[in-house]
């Protein structure tokens, strides 16, 4: 009896002994390595999602972005240009009349000016209302007043308004008169009064809202909605005549 007993201890310790190197012989062998249980432990596709993503991402922000104003160097901008013109005195442009062939006033409010070929005239600050209103041909904007127009709208297709928010092609002349018979801006000279800045060109006018930095020319090429970094009108061919005249 004590024999068996003694064989079944030492068949135990024997089975025991078997169990612990079979598996310490399964984690020595390394199972995860055979090729068949590989896939488990491999995120695929990881390298090309980093490597795609970014390029969408880039496509995307250059296709919204506007290459004919990035391209424009800020010494060849329109907003530079104004800077740079001659300046005159908004104090001698308050002269103007009511009609076309009314008698002039002086010293009225608000800033009144015409182009040299009188194709465009303006006014500032006129009945009140804090925005520039110029009247020209080229403006050409829609026949008929819109439906929200105020009741008794005088209706000026040849009208465009200029303010903080909004550039108005057309517009009611009653709300935004513009006075005749005033002064002439120059070619080559600016103006500056208060948020508006005009600039007189041979090719039109050019004016801008400071806040904003959007503006409108009148051209003989038409009407145009501009910004200030927008090229200035002649800037490369004006660059290419300085330098091509001798100093003296």
């Amino acid at each position: 009896m004590a024999t068996m007993q003694a064989y079944g201890h030492w068949a135990r310790l024997i089975v025991t002994g078997l169990c612990a190197v079979a598996a310490l012989g399964l984690t020595g062998c390394g199972l995860l390595d055979e090729p068949g249980n590989s896939s488990p432990i491999v995120i695929p596709g990881t390298d090309e999602l980093s490597t795609e993503r970014p390029a969408s991402i880039s496509a995307a922000t250059s296709a919204t972005r506007s290459p004919d104003r990035t391209e424009v160097s800020p010494a060849d901008s329109l907003d530079q240009a104004i800077r740079q013109a001659r300046r005159v005195s908004v104090s001698n442009f308050r002269i103007g009349a009511v009609t076309a062939t009314g008698e002039r006033e002086d010293g009225l409010s608000g800033v009144h000016f015409s182009t040299p070929d009188r194709a465009v005239r303006c006014s500032t600050g006129n009945n009140g209302s804090d925005a520039l209103a110029c009247v020209g041909r080229k403006v050409d904007g829609p026949r008929r007043a819109p439906s929200d127009a105020p009741g008794g709208c005088d209706w000026d297709p040849d009208l465009v308004t200029l303010d903080a928010e909004n550039i108005g092609r057309g517009g009611c002349a009653n709300l935004y008169p513009v006075l005749y018979r005033s002064r002439i801006l120059e070619f080559d000279s600016a103006l500056t009064a208060n948020r508006f800045s005009c600039l007189s060109r041979a090719a039109g006018l050019y004016c801008l809202e400071s806040s904003s930095g959007d503006g409108f020319a009148i051209t003989r090429d038409g009407f145009e909605e501009i910004n200030g970094d927008d090229r200035a009108p002649g800037a490369s061919s004006s660059s290419a005549e300085s330098s091509a005249v001798p100093s003296r």
